[in-house]
């Protein structure tokens, strides 16, 4: 947990992969994360006008490109998530947990996602502009996207599911009010680095690097974000946890009740009840949270096509992450 040099951050695209092909899960965000395209009202997506534009040039990507076929999306206040098919096979809805979702070619197919993503941006920011919705001057989308490519039917499921569930997470996430909380508020005006890990790595090999006076903030879910939370109350570095279910009994061990007694700590959720287990809904959540009240973000694992890949790419793009 001690300050360590910082590695370079990690490329967006994946080196030497063909983006010429394959299934594709797009974020694509507002320039500054403006909410330009509306706003969530009762956990459902409304869209303002411009909002409409960005869906109506969504739903043409797939009648406009031979070989390009359009699965779940949805279109947030500051960015649009969608699933996209580009050639190779008979559909996206027979897959299995254990069918690659990559399809093999001989012959490449016309046109790559990037080119997809830019005749996207381009066509949108006519529309709303010759709507007269924005001035001609203003820049809409942000210069980049993300893409995490979707590897098989299991895959493709969860961010099936993580797109239709995207408005009622951002309106928590956005809308929470006042949480419960236990501990030192005074660490949330600190600042933060968030630490997410996906599962399949159990301990940090090496130095978290967290500059001074930063405050470590996570879920602390995952086996390596347990181990950085046993690690940060050991050496008494400040801790912000955040609960995906209610504050019952979160201050029971007595490394927990210590770091509570002396300021180091603080637990907060908007959680009441009791569970067992936290959810799959309520960890994205809890990453979505600590990914919109961070300064910067550490990636101590990331499963390629993982839920946590999904939640990373509604992270501003200017956000410094480090990836260990």
């Amino acid at each position: 947990m001690e300050n360590a040099p910082l590695p370079y951050r990690q490329s967006i695209r994946k080196k030497g992969w063909d983006y010429t092909s394959g299934c594709y899960f797009l974020t694509i965000n507002a320039h500054a994360s403006r909410a330009l395209f509306g706003t969530v009202v009762n956990r459902k997506m409304v869209l303002n006008e411009a909002g409409r534009v960005a869906e109506e040039e969504w739903r043409k990507g797939a009648v406009l490109r031979e070989g390009v076929k359009l699965d779940e999306f949805v279109i947030m206040p500051n960015h649009m998530h969608g699933i996209v098919f580009i050639e190779g096979q008979a559909g996206l809805e027979g897959l299995d947990a254990s069918s690659p979702c990559r399809p093999q070619f001989g012959k490449p197919v016309a046109g790559a996602l990037g080119t997809l993503v830019g005749a996207y941006k381009a066509a949108v920011t006519r529309a709303v502009r010759r709507r007269g919705l924005m001035h001609q001057t203003h820049t809409i989308w942000h210069r980049n996207y993300w893409d995490v490519i979707v590897r098989d039917g299991k895959a493709l499921a969860g961010i099936r599911n993580y797109i239709r569930f995207n408005p009622q997470n951002y309106a928590a996430v956005m809308d929470v009010g006042e949480p419960q909380w236990v501990g030192n508020r005074n660490l949330l005006d600190m600042p933060k680095t968030g630490f997410l890990a996906s599962r399949g790595a159990n301990v940090l090999h090496g130095r978290l690097p967290v500059k001074p006076g930063e405050v470590v903030i996570s879920g602390f879910l995952s086996p390596m974000e347990r181990a950085v939370f046993k690690a940060g109350l050991e050496h008494k570095r400040p801790l912000i946890w955040v609960k995906p279910w209610g504050l019952e009994e979160s201050a029971s061990p007595a490394p927990v009740r210590r770091a509570l007694d002396e300021a180091r700590l603080l637990i907060v959720s908007p959680f009441a009840d009791r569970v067992e287990a936290p959810s799959v809904r309520r960890s994205a959540w809890c990453n979505q949270y600590v990914l919109a009240h961070c300064d910067r973000m550490v990636i101590g694992h990331l499963n390629p096509g993982g839920m946590l890949a999904c939640v990373l790419s509604e992270s501003d793009p200017e956000m410094e992450i480090i990836y260990l």
